[in-house]
């Protein structure tokens, strides 16, 4: 991902320097901290800020920009500039080259905890639910937006949910929750909840 915004940094330049809030959706996004985001807000030429936030975000790793790209997908961030929104349709932001799902990925074994013992294993359309989030897990950050009624389907400590839904923003929230998943059985439950209340973003993940 690091060499697809390096290789396509001018024309990235170019199509984001016209969006008045692009910084905002970067900070909402959590992609940058508090003391970047002043200094970006602070540089008064927007391509001298852009170049300036692509440099911030390419110097963070390959994570850090799979989730910038994924957020460029998103149609509020790129609706300014058909070309972008054209560019980015055709990035392949799958943290795998193969999705998890329906790939008959080997189960991996866990030890149980309290929240394991509370569910039973049952048939698994998804080989390895662990395995699923984990390839998935920017994408689910950025694209998850039923978060709540997410987390009243899933039986986690209490202490647990409230740290969840302490956190500002639902893409923190999707973080953190992810962090709860243990094994394999509260990743099944995270699966189902998900295919319940986010089904086109599934659909999307899993074909």
């Amino acid at each position: 991902m690091e060499k697809v915004i390096l290789k396509s940094k001018p024309k990235l330049i170019n199509w984001l320097k016209a969006d008045s809030l692009i910084l905002q959706h970067v900070q909402a996004s959590e992609l940058i901290t508090a003391s970047e985001y002043d200094e970006l807000n602070s540089m008064t030429v927007s391509r001298d800020m852009v170049i300036k936030l692509l440099d911030f975000i390419l110097g963070k790793g390959e994570n850090v920009c799979r989730d910038f790209l994924i957020l460029l997908k998103d149609d509020e961030v790129n609706e300014f500039s058909p070309e972008l929104r054209k560019w980015i349709e055709t990035v392949d932001t799958s943290e795998t080259a193969n999705t998890a799902a329906h790939s008959g990925i080997q189960v991996t074994s866990q030890k149980p905890d309290r929240d394991c013992e509370r569910r039973e294993n049952g048939s698994r359309s998804i080989q390895d639910y662990q395995k699923f989030l984990k390839n998935n897990t920017s994408r689910l950050v950025q694209k998850v937006k039923n978060i709540d009624p997410i987390i009243d389907d899933l039986d986690l400590h209490d202490e647990s949910i409230a740290n969840v839904r302490a956190n500002p923003t639902r893409q923190k929230k999707m973080r953190d929750l992810l962090d709860c998943v243990n094994c394999e059985s509260i990743a099944k439950a995270l699966v189902d909840a998900l295919l319940k209340h986010e089904e086109s973003l599934m659909k999307e993940l899993l074909y």
